[in-house]
């Protein structure tokens, strides 16, 4: 029995594009059906499934489909191309090798018009003929790794629509016929037996338009622009008022005329209406709203939509000027949003206010294929479902996909590009943060053995040109009695032409120029050993993660960490206006023997009268007090010829008993105001 934690589907818009969903690759906190509703299927695949749409295939509308952990795509010459994982030949090349870039599906060169990306499956319309490949609804009782023939439809098929399981397709006359994987009645012939030849579904013979498959439901447009769904129906996701399966379509409450598109996500679906809005119903979590068992506007579409696209836990809207707004969740940035969390109402893509043609919303990932041919795609990557060679598990970044090349660009990022032509754009207020490197966590300053301390950024470029930095190479100051101090921070201006200069170092040679944003393990946060790097230049505003084990920024972070070394450009110690202080009770970290014990090195009377240790408010990390502190409040510690960085000092507190051990480190500019 496969899985039921996460599955996706698609939608159909005839003559229009393709919009394909896939669910997750690994389980998502998405409500559990029961397992009496659970489906029965052939092969333990990965669950979710995207559909497709008829369109005329051309340069300006290609067909686009999504699935879990799989992508694929029509041609400018009327073939597919499929890139991702590939364990149940769901590529469609002759291999069970996953891909991370776009590889020929066999024997389908031209006159394909539609495709449908299923959770382990693939289909596609060639010449009014459906074929398809992979396991689990390719028609066949057995997987197969490249295109086969399904029976009883070798031509007069307009649109198909893949699921988890099962595949459906919509006849030039208007009827349904769905095969497959019907544990939960998804192929609506009244009964939940699979079957791998198509069935008629039960009063769909006639008068419909487009179909979507989700992962174990499947909805249709009716001529009258009603809307019919069948299948698992626990999460209310077939519309019509209730939480149980329906072998047979039912009507969707409120949706008898007037849908122009339809999609279906793993457990829920949404509708296009008339008036260019969007309604959804089913699981809320998957849909950034009350939805329940009967549809609800979206917050946000109540106009301009022309394609939806559902997900396995998000969903994406085509405006009519081309452009793209997602939401939901967004944990690999499939919302292409930068920020990791969700949105409960759509938010703009960046890079994509228009020419886009059609939308793809897979389990964790989304792409978009524009007039023009291209295809971009964005979110999680772990199986090379992004189609660009990316090095890393995900990326927010919109990302060419090479779906018209014979061979694919190599990784920008591995192998960066050239130095970028012309002037670099770049704000230019003396607190915009335009380019910064980090190193490890922000909270572990106050590290206890005083051998890890970051007190801050190693290097800030901000717009002005101020350049504040630490070298690495230089030596720390002597310890002070009970003060143990770190490296001061340096402080260089630079003009146009230097900050142009350093620029195109990182966007060219650098490679932060078209970079992922994150290159380690999907939702680790920053931790001792990464490096971090911001940009916000020509266009990007990126904030890039690497903790890889081969680096590939290792020329960026020496030439950023030893600013200096060699430069000519005068610099000084820079002594900030504002500080971070951070506290915490020593004694129990000396008793375990994290801390040197306070008779060997000693303790500083406590400097601040007017201040309590308890007003060391906010966490540095777990236990550790931190505070801002003015100028005059550090100068007690005699820190102005250090740059004011202290790594540890032992303080006895107001009561001249409690033994705490203190940090202190520069507030930046862009942090004070």
């Amino acid at each position: 029995m496969r899985s039921s934690m996460s599955r996706v589907a698609t939608t159909i818009v005839a003559g229009v594009l393709v919009i394909a969903c896939g669910s997750a690759p690994t389980p998502y906190p998405t409500p559990t059906p029961s397992a009496s509703r659970a489906p029965a299927l052939s092969s333990p695949a990965a669950t979710q499934s995207p559909t497709s749409t008829p369109p005329s295939v051309g340069p300006t509308n290609t067909a686009i489909g999504a699935g879990p952990n799989s992508t694929c795509a029509v041609t400018s010459g009327g073939g597919v191309k499929c890139w991702g994982s590939n364990g149940s030949g769901q590529l469609g090349n002759g291999t069970l090798t996953d891909s991370t870039t776009p590889v020929d599906v066999s024997g389908l060169a031209s006159g394909v018009t539609a495709i449908a990306v299923g959770g382990t499956h693939t289909c596609a319309i060639q010449s009014g003929g459906v074929k398809c490949w992979g396991s689990g609804g390719n028609g066949a009782t057995t997987d197969s790794s490249i295109p086969v023939k399904v029976p009883g439809l070798a031509s007069g098929v307009t649109a198909i629509a893949a699921g988890d399981g099962h595949s459906c397709a919509l006849t030039d006359g208007g009827a349904v016929k769905c095969w497959g994987s019907n544990g939960s009645a998804e192929l609506g012939n009244g009964t939940t037996i699979d079957s791998s030849l198509p069935v008629a579904v039960s009063g769909l013979a006639n008068g419909v338009t487009l179909i979507a498959a989700g992962g174990v439901h499947t909805c249709a447009i009716t001529s009258g622009g009603g809307v019919k769904c069948w299948g698992h129906g626990a999460y209310g996701q077939l519309g019509n008022g209730t939480n149980t399966d329906s072998s047979v379509p039912v009507a969707v409450s409120g949706l008898a005329s007037g849908v122009t598109a339809i999609a279906a996500g793993g457990y829920h679906t949404c509708a296009v209406t008339s008036g260019g809005g969007v309604k959804c119903w089913g699981a809320t979590i998957t849909i950034g709203t009350t939805a329940g068992s009967v549809p609800v506007d979206v917050p946000g579409l109540a106009s301009g939509v022309t394609v939806v696209a559902a997900g396995g836990d998000h969903g994406c809207a085509l405006m009519v000027g081309g452009g793209v707004k997602c939401w939901g969740a967004n944990q690999y940035g499939q919302l292409g949003n930068p920020l990791t969390t969700a949105s409960t109402v759509p938010v703009d893509v960046p890079g994509l206010a228009s020419g886009v043609a059609g939308v793809a919303a897979g389990g964790f990932h989304t792409c978009a294929i524009f007039r023009g041919g291209g295809v971009k795609c964005w979110g999680s990557n772990g199986s090379g479902q992004l189609g660009n060679i990316l090095p890393c598990i995900s990326s927010s970044v919109p990302a060419d996909v090479p779906v018209n090349a014979d061979v694919a660009a190599p990784s920008p990022s591995s192998q960066p590009t050239g130095t970028p032509i012309g002037a670099i754009e770049h704000a230019a207020g003396p607190t915009d943060v335009v380019l910064r490197l980090d190193s490890g966590t922000g909270y572990s300053v106050s590290d206890l053995t005083g051998e890890l301390f970051q007190p801050g950024p190693e290097f800030t470029l901000y717009g002005d040109g101020t350049v504040i930095f630490r070298n690495n190479n230089a030596k720390p100051p002597p310890a002070e009695g009970p003060i143990v101090r770190a490296r001061p921070f340096n402080i260089a201006h630079l003009d146009e032409t230097q900050i142009q200069t350093l620029l195109r170092f990182a966007l060219g040679e650098g490679g932060l120029g078209n970079a992922c944003e994150r290159y380690e393990s999907p939702g680790v946060v920053d931790f001792a050993g990464s490096s971090t790097y911001t940009v916000r230049a020509s266009g990007l505003d990126r904030r890039v993660v690497d903790a890889s084990v081969d680096a590939p920024f290792e020329a960026l972070a020496d030439h950023l960490r030893n600013f200096d070394r060699g430069g000519g450009i005068p610099t000084q110690v820079w002594v900030p206006d504002r500080y971070w202080g951070s506290l915490l009770e020593a004694g129990e970290f000396i008793r375990e023997g994290l801390l040197p014990p306070v008779s060997k090195a000693g303790a500083v009377a406590w400097p601040w009268p007017g201040i309590a240790p308890a007003k060391f408010v906010g966490q540095a990390y777990p236990s550790a007090g931190r505070r801002a502190m003015s100028k005059q409040e550090a100068a007690v510690l005699g820190l102005s010829d250090h740059g004011g960085v202290v790594k540890r000092i032992y303080l006895r507190g107001p009561d001249r008993k409690t033994i705490y051990s203190f940090s202190l480190w520069p507030m930046f500019p862009d942090e004070t105001s």
